[in-house]
C-alpha cells in the first residue's frame, strides 16, 4: 500500500533504517543532517511547503520517499528515499522503490507539477536502473569538491566582483546559455529570473550571489549557499576569461568567515576549472549524475465514445448543368 506520508509517521524515522539514500543538492550539502531528523523534519514540512512525501507497506516493509518543490517553478527534487524492516520474502529495495517513485511522479504530475529531479550518487548501480525504469534519463553528471577550511592565505589577486542585483539576471543567464550545452539547457529548461535572488530568507540557507563585468556582458558569475554545517560554491565563467578563475574561487572563499567545510561543484563540462581549484585545495569528494523526468498525465477516453462513428456530411452532387439552369441538388443516400 502507498499513501501520502503524514505526521502520523514519524515514529518510523526512530527506527533503524535497513537502507537510505540521501539525493544531496546544494542546499542539503550546506545543512547536512543525520537521516533520522532529515525525515522528521521531511513530515512536519511535507503539509507547510511545496513538495510530496509518501509512504510504502506491505509484508512488514516500510519505505519513504520525499521530493521537495523547487521555489517559483512546477519541479521537484527527489531527496531521499528510505527502507524499513522487512525480512526472508519481503520485496527488495529496488522494488519497493519502483514503486514509490513511480508512484510520486505520477501523483505530483496530477497535482501539475511538470519536471522531476535527482542528483544520484556514483553507487549503487541499482539505483540508476531503477530511475531508469521510472523515466528519468542523465543529462549531465557533476564533481563535488570539499576543502576543509578555507585558506585565505594566498598571496595572489581576488577578482573585483560585485553583489548581484536584479538587473544582472539577463546576463547572468546569458552567460549561462553561451557556456551550458544545449541537451543541459533543455533538461533544466531555465530563464533569466530563476537567476534571482530570494527575496525572502531561508531559516535553513543563506543565498548569495556576485558578478564580474558589465551588466551585458559579464565574465563571471559566482553563487554561495551558506548553511548551518557548510558553504557550497558554484561558478559559470566564460571560455575567454578562464584565466581568472582562481581570483573567482579566492574572491568567494573571501565571503566565508568561519570554520566550515567548503565544497565546489563543477559540472562535467567544467573540466578545465578543475586544476585551478586543486590549486586552492579543493579534493574531488564523489561524482552525481543529475537525472531528470518530463511529468506526464494519461488521458483516458470512454470506450463508447471512441466507438462512436460521426455522421458524413451531406453535400450537393455536382451537375454540369448550365448557370442559368435551376439545378436541383441531390444527396448520397445514408444506407
Amino acid at each position: 500500500m502507498i499513501r501520502k506520508a503524514t505526521i502520523a509517521d514519524i515514529w518510523m524515522a526512530w527506527q533503524k533504517p535497513r537502507s537510505v539514500v540521501m539525493f544531496y543538492h546544494e542546499a542539503m550539502l550546506a545543512t547536512a543532517r543525520r537521516p533520522a531528523w532529515f525525515v522528521v523534519r521531511a513530515l512536519i514540512e511535507a503539509a507547510a511547503r511545496d513538495g510530496a512525501a509518501q509512504v510504502y507497506r506491505d509484508r512488514g516493509v516500510q519505505a519513504f520517499v520525499r521530493a521537495e518543490g523547487r521555489r517559483g517553478r512546477p519541479e521537484h527534487d527527489i531527496v531521499m528515499l528510505a527502507t524499513y524492516g522487512g525480512g526472508p520474502g519481503s520485496p527488495t529495495d529496488p522494488d519497493v522503490w519502483f514503486r514509490l517513485l513511480e508512484s510520486l511522479c505520477a501523483t505530483a504530475a496530477r497535482d501539475g507539477i511538470q519536471r522531476f529531479y535527482a542528483a544520484l550518487p556514483e553507487t549503487p548501480d541499482e539505483l540508476r536502473e531503477v530511475f531508469r525504469q521510472v523515466g528519468f534519463h542523465c543529462y549531465t553528471r557533476q564533481m563535488v569538491l570539499h576543502l576543509d577550511g578555507p585558506d585565505l592565505d594566498q598571496r595572489t589577486t581576488i577578482a573585483p566582483m560585485r553583489p548581484q542585483s536584479r538587473r544582472d539576471v539577463w546576463g547572468v543567464h546569458r552567460l549561462y546559455g553561451a557556456t551550458t550545452p544545449h541537451p543541459v539547457q533543455l533538461a533544466e529548461v531555465r530563464s533569466a529570473r530563476d537567476w534571482q535572488l530570494p527575496i525572502a530568507r531561508s531559516l535553513s540557507t543563506t543565498r548569495r550571489a556576485w558578478v564580474l563585468g558589465r551588466d551585458d556582458e559579464l565574465a563571471a558569475s559566482l553563487q554561495l549557499v551558506s548553511g548551518q554545517t557548510a558553504h557550497v560554491l558554484t561558478l559559470i565563467v566564460r571560455p575567454d576569461q578562464r584565466d581568472i578563475v582562481g581570483d573567482v574561487l579566492r574572491f568567494g572563499l573571501g565571503q566565508v568567515t568561519d570554520t566550515s567545510p567548503v565544497y565546489l561543484i563543477l559540472r562535467e563540462y567544467q573540466q578545465e576549472l578543475l586544476a585551478p581549484a586543486a590549486d586552492l585545495g579543493f579534493e574531488p569528494l564523489g561524482e552525481q549524475h543529475l537525472v531528470a523526468r518530463q511529468g506526464t498525465v494519461p488521458v483516458r477516453r470512454l470506450f463508447a465514445s471512441a466507438l462512436r462513428r460521426h455522421a458524413e456530411p451531406r453535400r450537393p452532387i455536382p451537375t454540369t448543368a448550365s448557370l442559368h439552369d435551376e439545378v436541383t441538388p441531390y444527396a448520397r443516400s445514408s444506407r
